[in-house]
């Protein structure tokens, strides 16, 4: 086999080198014309209605759990910044954090007011 001796190897690809670049050719067309053809597939993203899910899920948790609230807007903001989301997850982390923050300043003073003295 000519791959085992390298003297061999040289010239058999000398030999068949017109081939080689004619098949590399060829290749490369086809690929060209495969990548032209196909639509170009991306990453499914949830903007719109699938936004609209963890807004809502972070909304209730701020009333729920303001403390794990300002996690969740945080995390979020962070996510968002390290894969590039849209800017629509980047809203969502902020108005999480905000109302959390929200919630957790206005929620004790509520309590107070409540019980009687």
């Amino acid at each position: 086999m000519p791959y085992k001796d390298p003297q061999r190897k040289k010239e058999w690809e000398q030999e068949h080198r017109v081939e080689r670049l004619a098949r590399r050719r060829e290749l490369r067309q086809t690929q060209a014309e495969v990548t032209s053809t196909s639509p170009e597939t991306t990453m499914p993203t949830l903007d719109g209605f699938g936004v609209l899910l963890p807004a809502v899920a972070g909304f209730g948790l701020a009333a729920y759990q303001p403390k794990l609230a300002v996690g969740v807007g945080g995390v979020t903001l962070i996510i968002s910044a390290i894969f590039k989301k849209s800017a629509a997850w980047w809203i969502i982390g902020a108005i999480v954090l905000a109302f959390g923050v929200l919630f957790l300043c206005v929620g004790p003073q509520a309590e107070e007011g409540s019980q009687p003295a």
